[in-house]
């Protein structure tokens, strides 16, 4: 019922309202009326009312009212429940939107009478929406206003009152907003047991709360709590369209509800024998990559008002959805939903912001990878393929190697940065498997006809032949393979990696062969390099003894050359086979091969290796050197120095070290302190193992002031100060003990007492 309110008159709204056009039921402003009538109009034309209204009881009245001395025909109960937000479906069917505000039209079938009869004011409307919640008992058949406008008391001192007993007006459009933003989450007052009247309650309430901010608090409870009435509700209170509704709004606010309200969507879907769009499940899907993951930090801010979700949470609705997907949809033609929407699954969990919801998406990419899903959106898995550069591949991560393969073996040519991006992924290329099978697909790719450029960058083919040395070989061909179509010159340290890689196969003809182009290409084997091969020789005797028949054949001269010499001359040596070494240097002259600096220094090592065998040293028990076998020795270092002289070779600090570690395994320590001397004097470095040796090897004589003097001359040497040199020589002279994990010096000797 409204009624005037004379009290606060200064303060009314005004109601304006101007006439533009004499049709029937035309529009002016906010009030629609009949043409029919030009008393009616003529007063609307020439006056402006003002009119305050108050919310109070709807009773039961005959009078009538007068606007401007016009009377006006009451509106029955079926006009009134028409206009009341529980009243017929129509009153929500139609609207015109002023900005943001969405004025709601009642339809005029529904009023008895003649419709032209009728007079409507839309804020009016609005202002009855909002405050007659409550179906209208059945005993109200007539609402009378009276005195629009006017200035008398009402008859009925109670009618002042709303239904709470308190006065109610309404000044402002915005208070009519917040009435209607606390009214969503008010809970009914009356119980309705007709399902038809349950069902439009529902739906007047669901559209009344779906008009509200979307992250406001209360419309959010007031949706969930809809919907669980629905849920639990033997009856279908809800139509599919309105479920939808409640979905697209619940996705974007917590995304687990939102799961909730499409399962139960299925679940009704299956019943009429249909099949759910597949739009939802896109926006379920592509709302994972947005998710914020709640942390226990208290300074921790969120960037939305969404719900948060910790991460157990999301990877158990990550789970509960593949499961869904792969159960609801598994058979014949409803496979395509798991075609279309489990590889999106996963690039929206790789797109998320944090790598532990990345490594979630590894299990459904395998899945998809061993039931061999068909390309059916082939972008979609080059996207997913572009967003290896940012997460890392590897044991934890998607197989990127893999969806590569797919999706070039489906027929589709990915973009050249894509895969380019892919192989960069996988360093540094500890996945020996994937690179390679990743380096072969880029090698399919790249052919002079296709105008894509699919070249690897040098530095990274160098980086993958450093990865996969000694591991594996035919990753090491495929990237000289690569760098031959690429137009690239082998480098040192590719030569370097696939001669180890054979060495590490066995395959000692193309290990040769390899060294002796290294050569050709003006590179230097390193003596490194040269002691592994050496090594890898060594460790049979049938290896060696194969090795040097192939070596001294005379028609493979494309495997001899100095350097393989010279390693199979050491691999003698580390079997402490003296002779057959001293052997294949003799055989240098016999297939006009000059020796090098390493061949020296291979020698005097071979001899120091046999040396040590011959006499082992023990600190705490000096050897007993034979002076023969000690001349032996010294005479055939002599005999290596004289041909070293002959050759014209200057001595390197290889052969200064392997010569002082001859003189100090022969207990020689001051001729090892001359050679010492002799590096000194022609400003060869010295190798810092070299001074310790001669250094410690005088401390354990106990001659310390010359341990302490080779000592002083590491920085002329070139090894810098050396403090750790220092110590070990006060150790020596000083010894301390262990005593539970802790170092103790021996406490000193007491002098006995004298008798006196």
């Amino acid at each position: 019922r409204l009624i005037p309110n004379p009290a606060r008159r200064p303060c009314c709204r005004k109601i304006s309202m101007k006439q533009k056009s004499l049709d029937p039921y035309t529009s002016i402003g906010t009030c629609r009326y009949s043409s029919n009538d030009a008393a009616i109009r003529s007063q609307i034309e020439g006056d402006t009312s003002t009119a305050r209204f108050t919310s109070a009881p709807i009773l039961p009245s005959s009078r009538g009212f007068e606007i401007k001395g016009i009377p006006t025909r009451q509106l029955s109960s079926e006009a009134i429940h028409a206009l009341s937000p529980r009243g017929n479906q129509d009153f929500f069917g139609s609207s015109s939107h002023t900005g943001q505000d969405v004025m709601m039209m009642p339809s005029l079938s529904s009023i008895e009478g003649k419709p032209e009869d009728s007079i409507a004011f839309l804020p009016l409307f609005k202002a009855i929406s909002t405050l007659n919640r409550q179906s209208p008992s059945t005993d109200i058949s007539i609402l009378d206003v009276e005195n629009v406008g006017g200035t008398e008391s009402c008859d009925h001192e109670e009618d002042k009152l709303d239904i709470n007993g308190t006065a109610a007006t309404i000044e402002t459009d915005e208070e009519v907003k917040e009435i209607q933003s606390q009214e969503i989450v008010t809970e009914s007052q009356e119980i309705v047991t007709d399902p038809e009247q349950e069902k439009h309650r529902m739906s007047c309430d669901l559209g009344l709360a779906l008009q509200h901010n979307p992250h406001h608090p209360l419309r959010y409870e007031k949706v969930m709590q809809l919907f669980e009435e629905a849920q639990t509700s033997p009856h279908e209170l809800l139509e599919n369209k309105q479920i939808i509704s409640i979905f697209y709004y619940l996705v974007k606010t917590d995304v687990s509800a939102g799961f909730d309200v499409l399962k139960y969507y299925k679940t009704r879907c299956e019943e009429q024998g249909r099949l759910v769009g597949l739009d939802m499940y896109h926006r379920l899907v592509n709302r994972i990559r947005s998710v914020e993951l709640q942390f226990k930090a208290t300074h921790y801010k969120p960037k939305s008002k969404t719900r948060q979700m910790t991460f157990d949470e999301l990877q158990k609705l990550v789970g509960d959805i593949t499961e869904h997907i792969k159960e609801e949809y598994s058979d014949g033609k409803k496979m395509v939903y798991q075609y279309l929407l489990l590889p999106e699954l996963v690039v929206s969990l790789t797109c998320h912001p944090n790598p532990y919801v990345n490594r979630s998406a590894k299990p459904i990419m395998d899945y998809i990878l061993e039931t061999q899903f068909p390309q059916l959106n082939p972008e979609l898995y080059e996207h997913l393929l572009g967003m290896a550069t940012q997460n890392r591949a590897g044991f934890d991560f998607l197989p990127y190697n893999r969806v590569l393969s797919q999706l070039v073996s489906s027929g589709h040519r990915p973009k050249p940065e894509t895969v380019i991006g892919v192989l960069r992924s996988y360093h540094p290329f500890v996945d020996i498997e994937a690179t390679h099978e990743v380096l072969a697909i880029i090698q399919k790719l790249s052919s002079p006809s296709v105008a894509e450029d699919y070249s690897v960058e040098l530095g990274t083919l160098e980086s993958i032949s450093m990865a996969s040395a000694r591991k594996n070989i035919e990753l090491n061909l495929l990237v000289w393979d690569m760098a031959e179509m690429f137009g690239y010159n082998p480098t040192e340290s590719m030569f370097e990696d696939v001669i180890m890689s054979f060495g590490a196969t066995r395959q000692d003809e193309n290990m040769y062969s390899a060294l002796v182009d290294m050569e050709k290409h003006d590179f230097v084997p390193s003596r490194v390099l040269l002691r592994y091969v050496a090594l890898k020789v060594a460790y049979h005797q049938k290896r060696l003894d194969h090795s040097n028949k192939m070596l001294s054949w005379t028609e493979n001269e494309h495997m001899r050359s100095t350097h393989t010499m010279n390693a199979l001359m050491m691999g003698y040596g580390i079997k402490k086979d003296i002779n057959s070494a001293f052997r294949v240097f003799e055989d240098l002259e016999k297939f006009n091969l000059k020796p090098d600096a390493d061949t020296f220094s291979f020698l005097m090592e071979i001899l120091y290796i046999d040396t040590k065998e011959r006499f082992p040293y023990q600190a705490s028990m000096p050897p007993r050197y034979n002076k023969e076998d000690v001349d032996d020795v010294v005479g055939a270092s002599q005999i290596v120095l004289g041909a070293m002289e002959e050759a014209g070779i200057l001595k390197t600090k290889h052969i200064y070290h392997e010569h002082i570690r001859l003189l100090c395994a022969l207990g020689l320590l001051e001729d090892a302190n001359l050679v010492l001397e002799e590096a000194l004097s022609t400003r060869t470095p010295v190798p810092v193992a070299s001074l310790f040796m001669i250094a410690t090897r005088f401390a354990d004589r106990g001659d310390f002031d010359m341990a302490l003097g080779v000592a002083e001359l590491s920085v002329e040497a070139g090894c810098g100060e050396l403090p750790q040199l220092v110590n070990r020589i006060n150790n020596i002279k000083s010894p301390k003990q262990w005593t539970k994990g802790k170092l103790r010096t021996p406490e000193p000797e007491l002098e006995p007492e004298s008798p006196s």
